[in-house]
């Protein structure tokens, strides 16, 4: 074996030799600025898009919330991939691992097709119904979704590889190959929105082709260190995990499914309060997507750990792990949380075509900043309870707690306080769901934890 193939090979760390927040940090850093640099990839299509206007900024807000409500199918595969990998990496079985991934690119990739095309089919009428808009704002609405429906098939198989590659707690690896598309894409955006150097000048569809191409760009690089690792896709013929794999996923999918659903009523009743306000939402919320990507990094550095520690058969110190990861991320999302609130009309300033629409994205930020503690805790611990093998209790958490506390508020509030009832809804929402998992974490963890592989 090569020596650069020694250094990849995969071994469970003993926990003997590293404390539990140590190894939190070790495997969490790389994926905070992953998923910092996932969230930047929305912020630099914010940035270049912001040129051509608010009706251009409040389409690709809209067509963003949508995007999020197509992807809950990712969810299905998702899941059951980062939980059967990781469990089967920390029993030493890696053939299972290569199957476990090899199934998921080929069955869920024939879905993933399947239901690309659906998407596509009906994306007119569903954008119309679900923001009510009309004129040019649909129109670039419309423009900017389609191209990055027509791209999912290449998001999904991104999506596996790097989840795969998460599992085995070598998040260097993904750190890299994120920020050398983050790289394509920042280039491509201003080449193909504004047509610089000879490209064609496509506007809001020169966004959403620069997402894309920059995906593209990243499988191959992705496909080339899982074959470092030992983890190449391999499909057998018998021994099929398509059944676990679904049984493990529809819950995951059903909670994707149903809070996506509940966003997007509730990105419906902002839009419908005027384009102004829906501009300004979405320029906070990219904003905001700084801090709430570093805790889907805590998120998957607990469901990862966890889970490797379950497939070794090691309750106890996966109950540990996962503790410290909820209070590390808990901890970090609320102090960026408080940045932001101080900062926010710093913040929305190069984004804002105007002071209206700064001001009141700089009201989202104050909001949305006081709440970071509580959606660090309701992100983190759920995916603990997800990394044990447990995705039903999630799903029923978040579902209740969305539905409950944001979705009703924000309609009953939104004639009375305008936009502000929403984001207090929102506000509400999550430190009910953070505290609520939170406390079945602490006492039922070891009722949920179920060993898969």
């Amino acid at each position: 074996m090569a020596r650069g193939e020694e250094n990849l090979e995969i071994k469970a760390r003993d926990p003997a030799t590293e404390a539990y927040l140590v190894r939190a940090l070790k495997t969490t850093i790389p994926l905070v600025l992953v998923e910092t640099v996932s969230s930047l990839y929305s912020l630099a299509d914010t940035y270049f898009v912001s040129g051509l206007g608010e009706e251009a900024l409040a389409g690709v807000g809209v067509a963003g919330y949508i995007l999020w409500l197509y992807t809950v199918v990712f969810a299905l595969f998702q899941a059951p991939l980062m939980i059967l990998v990781s469990q089967s990496i920390g029993a030493g079985l890696r053939e299972k691992a290569r199957g476990v991934i090899g199934e998921v690119c080929v069955k869920g990739g024939f879905t993933i097709l399947l239901v690309t095309i659906a998407y596509y089919l009906a994306s007119p009428v569903f954008l119309a119904v679900q923001s009510g808009l009309s004129g040019t704002v649909y129109d670039n609405a419309l423009t900017y979704l389609l191209i990055r429906v027509a791209g999912l098939p290449v998001f999904y198989f991104s999506m596996c590889f790097d989840t795969a590659i998460i599992a085995t707690a070598r998040t260097k690896i993904t750190l890299l190959v994120n920020t050398l598309g983050l790289t394509a894409n920042i280039i491509l955006d201003p080449l193909l929105i504004y047509g610089y150097l000879g490209f064609p000048r496509l506007g809001i569809a020169g966004a959403a082709y620069a997402t894309v191409i920059s995906s593209v760009f990243t499988i191959p690089l992705q496909l080339h260190y899982l074959g470092k690792l030992g983890l190449k896709p391999a499909l057998r013929n018998g021994n099929s995990f398509f059944t676990k794999i679904i049984s493990l996923g529809a819950p995951a999918f059903l909670e994707r499914l149903v809070f996506s659903l509940g966003n997007n009523v509730y990105a419906g009743v902002i839009s419908r309060i005027s384009p102004r306000v829906m501009a300004a939402h979405n320029i906070g919320l990219r904003i905001e997507s700084l801090i709430y990507m570093p805790g889907f990094a805590f998120a998957t550095t607990a469901s990862t750990l966890v889970g490797q520690k379950i497939g070794e058969g090691r309750v106890d110190e996966a109950h540990k792990v996962g503790f410290e990861t909820i209070k590390l991320g808990a901890l970090t999302m609320g102090l960026l949380g408080l940045v932001v609130a101080a900062g926010g009309r710093v913040l929305v300033t190069p984004f804002s075509p105007d002071e209206e629409i700064a001001g009141l994205a700089a009201t989202y930020l104050l909001i949305a900043g006081l709440s970071e503690l509580g959606l660090g805790l309701s992100m983190v611990v759920g995916g603990a309870i997800r990394g044990a093998g447990n995705t039903k209790i999630p799903f029923l958490v978040n579902t209740a707690s969305l539905y409950l506390f944001r979705v009703a508020p924000s309609i009953l509030l939104s004639k009375p306080l305008g936009v502000i009832g929403p984001w207090l809804a929102m506000f509400l929402d999550v430190y009910a769901r953070g505290i609520i998992l939170l406390a079945v974490y602490r006492r039922m963890f070891h009722k949920l934890a179920v060993k898969h592989v």
